[in-house]
């Protein structure tokens, strides 16, 4: 993502989160190169949605064509999702606050979904190598500063790791194993912190602006799915 266009991290947040098909297409296309048909058929939605929507995402720059190929007398498309274009990326924290509420409940939405999917299947402790821990902190500027630039650092090399593995994967043509891997450092609510009652009865925070559904604003309708 271009550090120096930040209306570009703009559009590129507020379309991607615009709709949850594509937060969807993005967590597929992170992981292989799909076609709108094999994303259908992955995602059980119709081809004629998912085709709209990964239009949007290609034309904001989250997701490149690398491949065609010949299927059943028609010409398949193959996309996968560019660098540092996975939701939650530390880049999309550029934006302005009033936006970061949206990046930081796409993540934890769909990060919670993936963990309790995985407790449920059962195969979230299936391995001994596991990783699943947290920690309380008490730390001054300069200790938030370097837990910061850790997490950088392992960000950078997890991303590095994960371009690695999928030329060796394409090469190889082995079966990738899925991981998912999250990372977090975060200001915790106050001792004396009190959940909203509108909030527990299903409301939205005041200051949580979410960016709208979209479809007719780019210029195409594209039914709800």
């Amino acid at each position: 993502m271009n550090q120096n266009r930040p209306n570009r991290i703009d559009q590129r947040l507020v379309r991607a989160l615009g709709h949850p098909l594509r937060v969807k297409i993005l967590e597929v296309v992170q992981l292989r190169n799909a076609s709108p048909s094999e994303l259908t058929d992955l995602l059980s939605a119709p081809l004629g949605n998912v085709a709209y929507h990964v239009r949007v995402l290609e034309k904001c720059g989250c997701i490149e064509q690398v491949a065609t190929a010949r299927r059943r007398g028609a010409v398949e498309h193959y996309f996968r999702a560019r660098p540092r274009s996975y939701i939650g990326h530390q880049d999309w924290r550029k934006v302005p606050k009033s936006l970061r509420d949206a990046v930081t409940g796409s993540a934890l939405g769909t990060f919670f979904d993936r963990a309790a999917d995985a407790l449920e299947a059962g195969t979230i402790d299936a391995r001994d190598d596991t990783t699943l821990n947290w920690m309380p902190m008490a730390v001054d500027e300069a200790g938030w500063a370097e837990v910061a630039a850790v997490f950088a650092a392992a960000g950078n090399r997890l991303e590095a790791i994960h371009a690695l593995c999928r030329r060796r994967i394409e090469q190889s043509g082995d079966e990738a194993t899925p991981l998912v891997v999250g990372m977090a450092a975060f200001e915790p609510a106050p001792d004396d912190w009190v959940p909203d009652p509108a909030m527990e009865a299903g409301g939205s925070a005041t200051n949580g602006a979410r960016p709208a559904p979209e479809g007719a604003g780019d210029g195409e309708g594209a039914a709800n799915t």
